[in-house]
C-alpha cells in the first residue's frame, strides 16, 4: 500500500517508492530505497524534497495519515478545474486533446515501427494547438496538468507545445516562428518513442547503466528527425538541448550559456513546468506559483532573463476570472 508523507515524518525503516522534487529530471525515474539508518533520514528531512511517497507493506509506517490513492487525487483536481473554469471552456480544451490525439498517436506508433518522424503531422497538431491557445490558454493547459501514467507522454508533449505557443507569442515572435516552435515542443521526447517500454515503467531501482541509456533520449530523438530532410533546424536543436542548462550540467552534451539557442531556453522552461504543475499518480501538482517560485532559485538551471518572461507570460494570461464572471461578461484578467 502506498502513502504520501510530508519530508519532516521520514524515519529509519520506510521503504521511498517516489519522492516530490520540483527540479527532478522526468527523464530519470526515482530510484526506490530504504531508509536504513538515521543519517539517511536527516539527509532526507534536511533536503529541498516537499513529500515522499512510502511502500508499508515494504517497509515501516508513520503510523496516522491516510494513503491518498490517484482515484481520489483525480477526483479533487478535476473538481478544481470546473471551480475555475466554465463547462464550455473545458468542452473546448477536450475537443482540442481529443482532435490533436489520433495525429500525434500515428507520429509515434511511425516512429515505433519504422523509427521515421514526419513534420506534417505534428504541424497539423500544432495548427489545433495554436487556434486553442489563442482563444483559452488557461483551460487547455490546466486539463493537460491532469495526466495519468498511460498518458503521460502524449499530454506533455501537447502541454509543452502549447506553452512554447503562448510564450512564442508573448514574446512577439511572428507566426511562422511560433508555430515552428509548437512543433519543437510536441517533438521534444520523441527519441523516447524507441526505448525499451520496460526500461521506462520499470519498478524500483535503475542501474547506472539504465540512467545513462534513459539519459541518451536527446540523441536518439535528434537521431530520428534529422533523417527528414523537412524538419526545421529549430525542432532539431530543441530536441537534443532541451536538457542542457546554463551553466553546464546539463545533458548530453553539458553545453553552457552562449552555446544555448534561445529557442533551447524556451524549450528547458515550458518542459520542467510542465513537469512540475501536473498531477500525477502519488504526486500532488504544484501551484504555478510554487513552481515559479522554484524555478526561479534554482541558480545555474535556466536562462533569467526568459524565466522572469515567462512568468510575466503566464501572469499575463493564465489567471482566469471565477467562471461566474466570466458568464456575466467579465474579462479575464491579462
Amino acid at each position: 500500500m502506498l502513502k504520501r508523507i510530508k519530508r519532516h515524518q521520514v524515519r529509519v525503516g520506510m521503504f521511498v517508492t517516489d519522492i516530490e522534487d520540483p527540479l527532478r529530471d522526468e527523464a530519470a525515474p526515482v530510484r526506490s530505497f530504504l531508509l536504513k539508518d538515521e543519517a539517511a533520514a536527516a539527509k532526507v528531512r534536511a533536503s529541498n524534497i516537499i513529500s515522499l511517497v512510502i511502500d508499508i507493506r515494504r517497509g515501516v509506517d508513520v503510523g496516522s495519515g491516510p494513503a491518498q490513492p490517484e482515484a481520489r487525487q483525480g477526483e479533487a483536481s478535476l473538481s478544481s478545474l470546473s471551480r475555475a473554469f466554465t463547462q464550455a471552456e473545458i468542452k473546448e480544451a477536450l475537443q482540442t486533446i481529443e482532435q490533436t490525439r489520433p495525429l500525434l498517436d500515428t507520429l509515434f506508433a511511425n516512429v515505433r515501427l519504422s523509427g521515421a518522424a514526419t513534420f506534417e503531422p505534428a504541424d497539423r497538431a500544432v495548427e489545433q494547438i495554436a487556434k486553442s491557445m489563442e482563444s483559452n490558454p488557461a483551460a487547455l493547459i490546466g486539463i493537460t496538468r491532469l495526466k495519468t501514467k498511460d498518458e503521460y507522454t502524449f499530454l506533455h508533449s501537447l502541454a509543452v507545445s502549447a506553452l512554447m505557443v503562448h510564450f512564442a507569442r508573448f514574446l512577439k515572435f511572428d507566426e511562422q516562428a511560433v508555430r515552428i516552435l509548437g512543433v519543437s515542443g510536441l517533438l521534444h521526447d520523441i527519441g523516447k518513442m524507441v526505448m525499451p517500454d520496460a526500461l521506462l515503467s520499470k519498478k524500483g531501482a535503475l542501474t547506472d547503466e539504465e540512467m545513462a541509456q534513459i539519459r541518451t533520449h536527446p540523441v536518439r530523438g535528434y537521431e530520428l528527425l534529422s533523417r527528414q530532410a523537412d524538419m526545421p533546424q529549430i525542432v532539431l536543436d530543441v530536441c537534443l538541448h532541451h536538457h542542457e542548462r546554463i551553466d553546464g550540467k546539463g545533458y548530453p552534451f553539458g553545453l553552457s550559456d552562449e552555446q544555448l539557442s534561445p529557442s533551447a531556453r524556451i524549450a528547458a522552461i515550458c518542459d520542467v513546468y510542465d513537469a512540475m504543475t501536473s498531477a500525477r499518480p502519488y504526486k500532488r501538482a504544484w501551484t504555478p506559483a510554487e513552481t515559479l517560485r522554484m524555478m526561479l532559485k534554482s541558480e545555474g538551471h535556466f536562462d533569467r532573463h526568459l524565466l522572469a518572461q515567462f512568468n510575466a507570460s503566464l501572469r499575463a494570461s493564465f489567471s482566469p476570472v471565477p467562471p461566474k464572471d466570466r458568464r456575466n461578461g467579465a474579462r479575464a484578467i491579462q
